[in-house]
């Protein structure tokens, strides 16, 4: 049987930590098809990798540049050749070079793999997006259901997403957890996929920063 071929695409704006951020993958993944996906505005001479660079979409107020991640993830997919596909931020960093491996042994090939950091299994529709790795044709399923955001009500951008995954890729109105469990494979953002979030201090306590943020999601309406 054929190997797959696995890519890295970097979703987002050129940031400090850039170049780093490639040459890493390009060392931990040297047969990857690496793409940088961007904008027009951003200055990619120093990237390494192909990139390619797209007119931003209209910001909209209170947002979260949900429309920006839609159409970063959803052209540079459409760009890429790779069977297996990792879709990151460019602010954070993967260190796990493994991570493939690790995808690949657990047979869930219809479903994508993504960290437990803020993915809940108690709250509707909230699945992390900071990174995931699937087939092509998966992630390609997954961002081409999302509709733009008009500016209308959005609520956290990963339940927005989520949301419009499940109910119209899969038109499954089945129980949240059970949800979960069919379409994504969730592992350990520390463990498994050893991500650093580069833009954060030191000091940041990510699981410290879980606890509490997962703590005031859980408080009554009148406590908020």
């Amino acid at each position: 049987m054929a190997r797959n071929s696995i890519g890295v695409l970097l979703q987002g704006a050129i940031t400090e930590w850039s170049e780093k951020i490639v040459k890493e993958y390009q060392e931990n993944f040297p047969d990857a098809e690496i793409l940088y996906s961007t904008w027009k505005t951003e200055n990619v001479e120093n990237i390494s990798c192909k990139t390619l660079q797209l007119d931003q979409p209209k910001n909209i107020p209170s947002s979260f540049h949900v429309n920006h991640a839609i159409i970063g993830a959803l052209e540079g997919l459409k760009k890429m050749n790779a069977d297996i596909i990792m879709k990151c931020r460019t602010d954070q960093v993967i260190h796990n070079k493994h991570i493939f491996e690790l995808y690949n042994k657990s047979n869930s090939k219809d479903k994508i793999m993504i960290p437990n950091f803020i993915t809940f299994d108690d709250i509707d529709y909230w699945a992390s997006d900071i990174c995931q790795i699937s087939t092509r044709e998966n992630l390609l399923e997954y961002w081409n259901s999302i509709d733009y955001f008009d500016g209308t009500c959005l609520p956290h951008i990963e339940i927005y997403l989520t949301t419009n995954y499940i109910l119209h890729a899969k038109k499954d109105l089945s129980p949240w957890k059970e949800v979960l469990g069919k379409y994504f494979y969730v592992r350990d953002f520390v463990k498994d996929f050893q991500i650093e979030w580069l833009k954060m201090t030191p000091e940041w306590n990510i699981k410290r920063f879980f606890d509490l943020f997962y703590q005031d999601l859980k408080k009554p309406d009148n406590e908020t």
